[in-house]
């Protein structure tokens, strides 16, 4: 990147009308005409909290730092690699060892390999569903945030096709409508650093989905493009066009053009030696002629593959791979020109035949084949296929001209949606990219490597300390030392789950028993004794019938209740443990076949209802449990609770329903108990007349606001609460909590509100004790600035000190250079007695330590080897803050 310089002279905290040009600069990272040894590091012109220095001046050069906008509007600097503030205090681990979630593209462009799908992050930076690995470190293409706030990062949609051309660039293709900052329709351009459109891009008629599904470079640098689509740049191209650099044209003229079906899509592009382009995908005709989910363009005209593939009614070509004068397809079909195929096809130039034996299968019925690939002689098959012509497979198979085999042990874990996507030769190793945990046996998160011998993932430092999930939480329980996360995933650091998972403070542990069906979505979890319990909205468990609400008792899964009336006929949202009865909230007409509006008892071997239950005119909800005493209390959407008038919240005695004192004018959607204290958080302003603004504390007796004035209590719906000593912490959709600004998380102390660092840049679902450190669990994928990956899951330490403290304490030495590179002189005042010198990283690990002896004015700390960011160095009282290149 070329060489940015700020005038440093024109910007303060009063210059706010600089502060566009100044963002702007930083994405755009363009350079003045000053050389390069003109210029100073910023770092030199940056207070500890990574603000301007008052009385600053001059040109600086800001490469390596990233700028953030401060509550009160004013520029904020630091390195791209150093934490906001106070986010020291969340942990580091709860990344992914690769994309967070399925990769459906890989191509390469030298030495660097490139992933695009639906993912939001790559080993620990943020990428918007694209990202490259350099041999070393994941990176984004762009710069910026990932929720679109700033920065031109990755795309806004999902990536499914990637191609590199000739020259270096990168096309990509997919459901997007803007490329970093650029719009761009479903198809753009990487190139030398920045986004750029192709045009206008793709459009579809109004209530059809549009998307690019392939791409494929010519010798020539022409793009074609496939998909589902009916025009290019403004011209009419049915689901395939090409892009010659400066214009779209169409396959063919008239309304004939391109191919087309019941609904037309293109999903596979092969371009052989020769200039001829081979189309695979769900279609019947191609330039007007009848062509079976196959064709071929030779730049004038359409033809036909013999019959081509599947039957009238059935079949699909995901991919097309050219071998010699072989045509090698793979999809989902079972017939290619007549012949019984199962899935892998090839086409010799005169007629069609099967490879290999008997087929794929994923274990109920016939898998499907999505990518093919040759390593020399040897072909390599991957998609959602578990085995292969009667072979345990695992998503991944290689044919070597007369057998089949397993690649080491395949891809895994077997669970639901889980396969190969895409496969990228480069020289001997073979990379292949879907939605899977591991690869023979190895970490790796949905893209791997095979030598020809064994696997490796892409992943600094290996796979270890990878602790996040590839999917939302919606709530956390504590029990003891453990606590349980229910959302909807698949994956918790590594480990194959199922909507559920518990945490022993070290890594997540599976409930598990039997064979993982997918869609387990988990809204509530509570435990008695031994026994763990389990709502939402799922059908079973481990194989076990279930009807949204399931007891784990270490070993088995088992439903409450027998039959096909089992547990509650609709989504459960919350639970709690009274003595020996479990309770069970959400939106149900019936329990284990008992009437029971929204609430019902278990008491171990039968269902009963708790009075008429909760009712409201429209729709009625139980969001949320906590129980005070023998007192069960109950949040949600209701105005009566059985038969007595009540508003979104009421107290169950064991016997009876009562009002928890003066209603509340909104819903409840978090509850959670201290002792004799209930705090009830949601979404509402007034507790009977009384100012509270989305949370309450009620004391059995009266209701109080968390703050004073018109500033009490936080701005945006809140939905996860919990307590910690004499702090509350607030969970939610967050934007303020009292008169401090803050990212979906806050905390009060009793007298005031404060943020936890950055917050995290979506929302937190649930709040759960580790001890007196706090997870948070949500939709989010990062804190607040993204400095941090944390994929829906993280924990909060108060007790960390931050570098702000650190650099607060009293100033008395000297430090040079700064920046440093390879080492850094402390001078100090003399002092009669030897004095350790420590050099720590933002999050107060110590990097190295010295000693300096009695008499000594000067020591020589080495930064060899350090990554670069900004240390802290320290001695006794004194604390100087160290930037490393």
């Amino acid at each position: 990147m070329p060489l940015l310089l700020l005038p440093l002279v024109f910007l303060s905290r009063r210059s706010k009308c600089w502060l566009p040009l100044l963002g702007w600069l930083l994405m755009a990272g363009l350079a003045s005409a000053a050389p390069h040894d003109a210029a100073s590091s910023l770092a030199e012109a940056l207070a500890p909290d990574g603000s301007l220095r008052p009385g600053a001046h001059g040109t600086f050069d800001a490469r390596q730092f990233r700028m953030f906008t401060a509550p009160d509007g004013h520029p904020v600097f630091r390195p791209a690699s150093v934490l906001g503030t106070g986010d020291e205090r969340w942990q580091t681990g709860f990344g992914m060892a690769g994309p967070n979630n399925r990769v459906y593209a890989v191509a390469r462009i030298g030495t660097t390999i490139y992933v695009g799908g639906q993912f939001s992050t790559a080993g620990n930076v943020v990428a918007r569903s694209i990202a490259r690995w350099d041999g070393s470190a994941w990176s984004s293409l762009g710069t910026g945030t990932n929720n679109g706030v700033s920065g031109n990062n990755g795309v806004s949609g999902t990536v499914y096709a990637l191609a590199a051309a000739p020259n270096g660039d990168l096309y990509v293709g997919g459901r997007f409508t803007t490329a970093g900052t650029v719009a761009a329709n479903h198809v753009a351009k990487w190139s030398n650093g920045s986004w750029s459109s192709l045009g206008s891009g793709l459009s579809q008629a109004s209530g059809q989905s549009l998307l690019v599904s392939a791409l494929a470079v010519a010798a020539n640098g022409d793009l074609y493009v496939g998909g589902r689509f009916n025009a290019a740049g403004g011209v009419a191209a049915n689901s395939v066009a090409r892009w010659d650099g400066t214009a779209w044209d169409a396959l063919g003229t008239g309304p004939n053009n391109g191919v087309s079906g019941v609904i037309p899509q293109v999903s596979a592009l092969a371009v052989a030696a020769n200039g001829d382009l081979y189309v695979g995908g769900s279609f019947d005709t191609a330039g007007g002629r009848s062509a079976s989910r196959i064709a071929k363009w030779n730049g004038t005209d359409w033809s036909t593959l013999g019959s081509g593939i599947g039957t009238p009614t059935n079949g699909l070509v995901n991919c097309i791979v050219l071998q010699g004068n072989e045509v090698y397809v793979g999809g989902g079909f079972q017939q290619a020109g007549g012949v019984t195929v199962d899935c892998l096809a090839k086409w010799s130039g005169s007629g069609w035949s099967r490879v290999g034996g008997a087929g794929f299968a994923n274990g109920n019925s016939n898998g499907s084949v999505d990518a093919i690939a040759f390593v020399g002689s040897d072909m390599y098959v991957t998609g959602g296929f578990q085995q292969a012509y009667g072979a345990v497979a695992d998503y991944l198979v290689r044919w070597n001209g007369t057998a089949w085999s397993r690649v080491g042990t395949g891809l895994g874990p077997l669970s639901a949606g889980a396969g190969g996507e895409a496969l990228l030769v480069a020289g001997t190793d073979l990379y292949v990219v879907g939605r899977f945990l591991s690869a023979g046996g190895i970490r790796a998160d949905n893209i791997a490597r095979w030598t020809g011998s064994s696997w490796s993932n892409l992943s600094p430092g290996g796979a270890a300390g990878f602790h996040g999930f590839d999917g939302s939480l919606y709530t956390l329980s504590a029990h003891g030392s453990d606590v349980y996360a229910g959302g909807l995933f698949q994956q918790a650091g590594g480990v194959a789950v199922e909507g559920v998972a518990k945490w022993n403070g070290a890594g997540w542990t599976p409930l598990y028993s039997g064979a993982y069906a997918g869609g387990m979505q988990v809204r509530s979890v509570a435990v008695k004794g031994s026994t763990v319990y389990v709502g939402g909205l799922f059908f079973s468990a481990g194989g076990v019938s279930a009807n949204n609400v399931v007891q784990w008792d270490g070993t088995t899964w088992s439903s409450l209740g027998s039959g096909t009336s089992n547990g509650v006929n609709g989504n459960v949202y919350s639970l709690a443990v009274v003595g020996a009865d479990v309770y069970v909230g959400g939106t149900f007409t019936q329990a284990g076949g008992v009437a029971a509006n929204n609430i019902a008892r278990w008491d171990g071997t039968a269902w009963t209802p708790l009075g008429s239950g909760l009712t409201h005119p429209t729709l009625a909800q139980a969001s949320a449990m906590a129980v005070v005493g023998t007192d069960l209390y109950v949040g949600g959407q209701f105005n009566n609770a059985g038969g007595t008038t009540v508003t979104n919240l009421a107290r169950w005695n064991g016997n009876s329903w009562s009002a928890a004192g003066t209603p509340l004018n909104g819903p409840i959607y978090a509850l959670s108990a201290a002792g004799s204290t209930l705090y009830a958080g949601g979404r509402f302003t007034q507790i009977g007349g009384m100012a509270a603004n989305n949370v309450a504390r009620w004391d059995g007796t009266a209701w109080s606001s968390l703050g004073t004035g018109t500033s009490n209590g936080v701005t945006g719906t809140v939905q996860a609460l919990a307590v910690i000593g004499s702090d509350v912490y607030v969970g939610g959709r967050l934007t303020q909590a009292g008169p401090t600004a803050v990212s979906n998380v806050a905390r009060w102390d009793g007298s005031a509100w404060s943020s936890l660092g950055t917050g995290t840049n979506n929302a937190v679902n649930g709040l759960a004790a580790v001890g007196n450190r706090l997870m948070a669990g949500g939709s989010f994928t990062a804190v607040g600035d993204e400095s941090l990956i944390m994929n829906y899951v993280g924990i909060y330490d108060p007790a960390v000190a931050t570098a702000s403290q650190w650099a607060a304490t009293a100033p008395v030495a000297d430090l040079y250079p700064n920046p440093a590179q390879h080492h850094v002189t402390l001078a100090l005042p003399r002092s009669p007695s030897a004095r350790t010198v420590q050099l720590l990283d933002v999050r107060g690990r110590l990097q190295r330590q010295m000693q300096l002896p009695a008499g000594a004015q000067t020591l020589t700390v080495s930064v060899e080897g350090l990554p670069a960011g900004v240390y802290l160095l320290r001695c006794g009282s004194a604390t100087r803050r160290v930037v490393v290149r």
